[in-house]
């Protein structure tokens, strides 16, 4: 079991990663982004443009296609800034839904059904614990994930401006009354959380398919780990999408392996079931 689990850390990091950075965007913008997925899965394929159009090697590749991710982020947080600055969380949250659709198009445009062997920045030598070799890339991936959590966390809530972007989610108008540069702050946050999924997605491509919606259902399993935090606290978040990962390998070559893909739903189900056991068992009494 503890090889399954050391395993399920590749795609445990890419989970934490985009959990960190669907809180915080819930917790700045007032968004739950389902999109970041599909924009991470965009950024990635550029890189497999560089190497096919241009011969770049791994590192520039991967630059350009973090580059790419941050621009992608940037042009669709102006677009939210422009005309849902003020809409309810319901309809920015339907709003990246639409726009997970557009972008699986143009994705499954550019990759064609075909399979491609994507840069692998993150290869590297492995450790042994436990008997079993790990990556080294895998425990740096897991690693940065976490640090951003708390990186991030600690910015939100001992900051000057951390407290602004926290003040604007809920009521930008009001925000920018008291000369909180609004927009600025929103395309900003869009293109920090796309480049950081650009990078997660381009850890787990080497090892997974080439299906560009299987890319973008990479952020259901990133909302079961934002959930486990209550959309709230980043620190769980990540060492939910971890855990996630883990569970996930280790189901994978039991009798149930087949279901493995259910495991971010047992657990958003079982996190609303205990969100919400408050309220019924008061409804009840």
């Amino acid at each position: 079991m503890v090889a399954e689990m050391l395993a399920g850390l590749v795609s445990g990091g890419v989970y934490a990663a985009l959990a960190v950075c669907i809180v915080l965007m819930y917790q700045m913008l007032g968004v739950v982004n389902f999109a970041l997925g599909a924009m991470g899965g965009l950024g990635a394929c550029m890189s497999l443009l560089c190497v096919r159009w241009f011969g770049l090697g791994p590192v520039p590749s991967t630059l350009a296609a973090v580059a790419c991710g941050a621009i992608i982020g940037i042009v669709l947080g102006l677009l939210m800034a422009r005309y849902f600055l003020e809409a309810s969380v319901e309809l920015r949250t339907t709003v990246t839904i639409a726009i997970t659709v557009g972008i699986i198009a143009v994705g499954d445009r550019i990759l064609d059904g075909a399979t491609y062997s994507f840069p692998n920045l993150f290869a590297g030598p492995s450790i042994e614990i436990f008997g079993t070799g790990v990556p080294v890339g895998s425990l740096i991936e897991v690693a940065a994930a976490l640090l951003l959590a708390v990186g991030v966390q600690v910015f939100l809530r001992r900051t000057h401006l951390g407290a602004q972007m926290r003040a604007m989610s809920e009521r930008p108008i009001t925000a920018g009354l008291l000369g909180i540069r609004v927009r600025t702050l929103t395309v900003m946050v869009w293109g920090f959380a796309s480049a950081v999924a650009t990078i997660a997605v381009m850890v787990v491509l080497p090892t997974s398919t080439t299906s560009f919606p299987s890319l973008a259902y990479l952020v259901v399993f990133a909302l079961g780990a934002a959930l486990l935090g209550l959309m709230r606290n980043m620190v769980i978040a990540a060492v939910g999408g971890v855990l996630i990962g883990m569970l996930q390998s280790i189901v994978q070559p039991s009798a149930i392996g087949r279901y493995t893909e259910a495991v971010p739903f047992v657990v958003i189900v079982l996190v609303m079931v205990w969100w919400r056991r408050r309220d019924v068992w008061s409804e009840a009494r």
